[in-house]
């Protein structure tokens, strides 16, 4: 599997963190099988026919849209911009450490 999988991969097992409920009996390992099989999660539900294993071909054709929505979901927003100049965002360390930070905002 690929990092650009990533989302075809979540789409189909899912993400409790985001509340998003992937295809039932699909965890990981049937994830990695199909999108090494296939690809991607388009080229798995355009070829969801040819799934050999009977429940996990079930699996995708009973949940193709909310494998649909859940892909649109995690990719929401890739092309928004961000609201920051990306120098801006260049660390620097100043020799701070994270008690006095904690202990600067009361936490500690």
């Amino acid at each position: 599997m690929f990092p650009s999988q990533y989302a075809d991969f979540k789409s189909l097992t899912g993400d409790t963190a985001d509340n998003i409920k992937g295809a039932d009996r699909i965890g990981p390992k049937t994830a990695a099988y199909l999108l090494n099989e296939f690809g991607t999660l388009d080229n798995i539900l355009a070829n969801a026919e040819k799934i050999e294993k009977p429940f996990i071909k079930d699996s995708v054709i009973r949940n193709a849209e909310r494998l649909k929505t859940n892909y649109r979901l995690i990719k929401l927003g890739s092309k928004v911009p961000l609201p920051f100049v990306l120098y801006e965002l260049k660390y620097s360390y100043n020799g701070i450490t994270t008690n006095e930070v904690l202990k600067g905002i009361k936490l500690r």
